[in-house]
């Protein structure tokens, strides 16, 4: 490896350089870049649930390192969690801000044996993917639920989920030179709601924002509705395991353009490419929201311009 290394720098003879910062450049002088061993005794597996690394700077800042680990919380709890810690070190105590938590969900929803449930995860490697980054703010957000006011009360993930939305149905359209139906999943957490489905139709469904969000907000209510129905563990993991089936059905018949949604970790991805993602969060007034999104570089265009 030492050898190896020596034998690269030589084409790469700058990197054995020295950065010379009040000049800004790079003094070429062979001096040679660093070249550590560290002994490190791997654990296999850690039953630690929380760890938490402080990391101070000289210059006075610090960096907080959190692991948690996701086969015992969610996204959802984690960011309760970190909202909590904030509420502490801000006001004293976490009622200030958070409702204290049930934990009773494995009592409610027991563990489930579902290594027979099939996951179709497509396999695509070596593409170049590009991130975006789109803020929309309060008065955008505004605009557009007062464009669906006739509908009804929407939420902002609701308009700004079909914003993405369409703007993926016009790009796969501009791909394949037609209207492509369209299946939309939102996952939500169980402490709120379930996954919903939403499917445009282009042999039903009009390519319009407003009908778009009634499409959405019409599944939304009927999930919810299916949802109340259940009247133990089992109608809901029933409810679960149907939903999924329906999507892997549709999926392998590849006619349909298959997005996943959720607005819990704000995560948006495409079935088809596990890479293509969305990130959507909060702004940091917390009335607006941001997207990154992560696309394939030749399709980034198509999307972003719609």
């Amino acid at each position: 490896m030492e050898n190896s290394l020596s034998e690269t720098l030589i084409t790469f003879y700058p990197l054995a350089g020295r950065f010379i910062e009040d000049r800004n450049f790079v003094d070429c002088n062979d001096q040679g870049a660093e070249y550590l061993i560290a002994q490190v005794e791997v654990v296999a597996f850690s039953p630690t649930v929380l760890a938490v690394q402080l990391n101070m700077f000289d210059c006075g800042g610090l960096a907080i390192g959190v692991p948690l680990s996701h086969k015992v919380v969610d996204g959802f709890v984690i960011f309760t969690f970190f909202q909590a810690w904030v509420a502490a070190c801000c006001f004293g105590n976490t009622t200030e801000v958070v409702t204290c938590p049930s934990f009773k969900m494995g009592s409610l929803l027991p563990a489930r044996d579902t290594d027979k449930l099939k996951i179709l995860v497509p396999e695509e490697y070596g593409v170049t993917m590009v991130t975006k980054r789109f803020v929309f703010d309060e008065l955008a957000i505004s605009t557009l639920k007062a464009k669906a006011k006739a509908i009804g009360e929407v939420s902002r993930v609701v308009v700004m989920t079909v914003v993405l939305w369409k703007a993926r149905i016009l790009a796969v359209q501009a791909k394949h030179g037609l209207l492509w139906p369209s299946l939309l999943n939102i996952s939500y957490n169980l402490q709120g709601k379930t996954g919903v489905i939403a499917q445009f139709k282009t042999s039903e469904c009009k390519l319009d924002f407003n009908d778009l969000v009634a499409l959405l907000g019409n599944s939304i209510r009927e999930t919810a509705a299916d949802c109340l129905k259940t009247e133990d563990a089992d109608d809901l993991f029933t409810l679960m395991i149907s939903s999924m089936r329906e999507i892997h059905e549709i999926l392998e018949k590849n006619e349909t353009d298959i997005c996943v949604f959720t607005s819990v970790c704000g995560w948006v991805n495409s079935v088809h490419k596990p890479s293509d993602i969305v990130l959507m969060m909060d702004t940091e007034c917390g009335r607006g929201i941001e997207a990154w999104e992560t696309l394939e570089k030749k399709r980034h265009a198509k999307v972003s311009a719609r």
